[in-house]
């Protein structure tokens, strides 16, 4: 049996910042249910210390990294079957907020200690230094933040076997160097040129991207961009020299949590079979914002952080010709303060076509998802995304652009795609509310959609096949 320890900073529904969350809390348990023993390293964050329950101590030390004391808890954490091992360091992870950043705003300004704990914890467990009784075959480090786990293991003998996964690389985990000699890190890996350095700072996503044994992203478009120079920050370098080691395996979707045949947010349920679930659903949510339900053009909703990168400028540049084609908009998210005072500025402009709720609720992102008959997800660049996944399976046809891993999952039989380059968002609207008046078109869209599957058994096995090859 294969064994695999997991490394990350966020697991739904305890820690949640994106994305990472959902595919870091689902692909263990669905290697489980393929023959892996896959286990997760994570912080210990308020959220995870007060749901884990009874937890034994594989581990203790005072005073690594300044810290008064540390220990690594292995156990389990509601309703999964996958065992996880948490970094208990009170003084690092027990604060307010969400794991990167204080509640009135700013990073923590020891994030770099606090996220190399984390780092070196997976090492450790790793090299099977902390539990004598278990030891992985592969370390899977997820995203910057647990990514110095690999210049711990990069003088270990025997190798460490290690996958690293770039989420996004648009955030590298760079930090001044002046704490490095903290780290107990040997010289040469920040040394200039070295696989830490980078521009004078030091950089947690290039380290991964250099030192691992493989390299893979969350969908082949993506895969192919951040290689080509479309994001990264310069890091495109890096990642093109381990072009050989690097692979795009498309995230899946948590059909136990988003699925409108049993989701427990929604007036009622419904399938492909019979979709009269999704009218109530409809009605439930125009009843909830006070827009008016005598209209027959689409609702588009938006549910995302609200920020340039997910184009949500778009759509508020593209609102009056929405509400001008007889459609109306619903919007569920938070981010940037001009996006939020703009679409406030359109709910109150507009207030029986526009409805907006500044803030994450996970009740009404259920709802919205089943209520909407279109998804505005136009984002400039999207490595994988999921929302859109979502909204297909409740027959909500999502509208995006042809990027990262919108272009791999969406096609015109179940959604709409766009180049901003060529095409402008208001223009796709006009024609989505003229395709939504084909009633038996809309239909044929909708069942196709409802019936794609993005579960994760296929990307397991893709991750499995990855295992074996470096064990082999």
């Amino acid at each position: 049996m294969t064994r695999v320890l997991h490394a990350t900073t966020e697991l739904f529904p305890w820690v949640k910042t994106g994305g990472l969350a959902d595919v870091t809390a689902a692909l263990p348990e669905a290697l489980a249910d393929i023959g892996v023993d896959a286990r997760t390293v994570v912080p210990g964050f308020p959220a995870i210390m007060a749901a884990l329950g009874d937890a034994s101590p594989v581990y203790e030390v005072a005073g690594l990294f300044g810290t008064a004391t540390m220990r690594v808890l292995h156990g389990f954490l509601p309703n999964r079957k996958t065992a996880v091992y948490v970094v208990d360091a009170p003084a690092l992870f027990q604060r307010p907020g969400n794991p990167y950043s204080h509640p009135t705003g700013g990073d923590w300004s020891d994030n770099l200690l606090r996220f190399a704990m984390l780092g070196w914890a997976a090492a450790k467990l790793a090299a099977g230094e902390l539990d004598r009784q278990w030891r992985p075959d592969v370390l899977h480090v997820h995203d910057w933040h647990p990514a110095l786990a690999h210049a711990y293991l990069a003088e270990a003998w025997p190798p460490v076997k290690t996958v690293f996964t770039i989420h996004n690389i648009d955030y590298p985990g760079r930090f001044p160097p002046h704490d490095y000699g903290r780290l107990g890190l040997a010289h040469w890996l920040a040394a200039p040129y070295g696989p830490l350095e980078f521009f004078g700072d030091l950089c947690f996503l290039k380290a991964g991207v250099l030192l691992a044994h493989r390299v893979t992203t969350v969908s082949p478009t993506y895969a192919e961009e951040i290689s080509l120079g479309k994001h990264g920050g310069g890091l495109d370098a890096i990642v093109r020299s381990r072009d050989d080691r690097l692979v795009g395996i498309l995230n899946g979707v948590d059909y136990g949590t988003w699925d409108p045949r049993h989701d427990t947010h929604l007036p009622t349920t419904y399938d492909p079979h019979d979709v009269t679930g999704k009218t109530i659903c409809k009605a439930q949510l125009r009843q909830h914002f006070a827009l008016a339900d005598d209209t027959a053009g689409p609702v588009f909703i938006v549910v995302s952080r609200l920020n340039w990168q997910k184009g949500l400028d778009l759509v508020v540049n593209a609102t009056e010709t929405l509400v001008a084609a007889g459609a109306q908009l619903v919007v569920v998210g938070s981010g940037d303060g001009h996006l939020e005072w703009q679409f406030r500025q359109l709910q109150q402009r507009f207030p029986r076509q526009v409805g907006v709720h500044l803030g994450y609720s996970e009740p009404l992102a259920h709802l919205a998802m089943a209520g909407g008959d279109a998804l505005l997800m136009p984002s400039r660049h999207e490595p994988c995304g999921l929302t859109q996944l979502y909204a297909k399976r409740y027959g909500t046809l999502p509208v995006v652009q042809s990027v990262g891993g919108l272009a791999d999952t969406v096609d015109h039989h179940s959604g709409f795609t766009f180049d901003e380059q060529f095409t402008s968002l208001s223009d796709v609207i006009q024609h989505v509310v003229h395709v939504h008046h084909d009633r038996t078109r809309w239909q044929q869209m909708m069942m196709t959609a409802m019936r794609q599957n993005f579960g994760w058994e296929s990307s397991a096995y893709a991750y499995l096949r990855l295992y074996q090859e470096l064990q082999g």
